[in-house]
């Protein structure tokens, strides 16, 4: 399954990378919405996580806004082509397969899919 969501990812003109940095920058808090935050987030390292960054900026898709209070800090905003682009998440694929399993049926995958979480963290 990690694999099918995973190759989801790869859409004309994105990565699954890149498709990461846009949902992180809807999702989190404007604290948080920096590249070392999305570094953090994704378990790399800053340098490759801006290289993610620096990519969706060239295209468009993200802009790289000064900290009022710190103009070290660049915070990661959608643009309204990145906002577009979400609407079409190809993750969404996901989500409306799991919309269609009965409750009883999404409960036990949750639970599940927990407790092997919890074993791969464990590992």
């Amino acid at each position: 399954m990690g694999k099918a969501c995973h190759n989801l990812g790869y859409t004309p003109g994105l990565n699954p990378a890149q498709w990461a940095a846009l949902r992180y920058s809807k999702e989190t808090t404007a604290d948080r919405r920096t590249v070392t935050g999305f570094a953090n987030f994704q378990g790399t390292t800053k340098g490759t996580a801006s290289q993610t960054v620096t990519a969706l900026v060239r295209k468009g898709h993200l802009e790289k806004v000064a900290d009022k209070n710190d103009r070290r800090v660049h915070r990661l905003m959608l643009t309204q082509t990145g906002e577009e682009l979400l609407i079409k998440d190809p993750l969404q694929a996901l989500a409306d397969a799991i919309d269609k399993l009965e409750e009883q049926d999404r409960r036990a995958l949750s639970v599940n899919m927990e407790k092997v979480l919890r074993d791969l963290l464990r590992a």
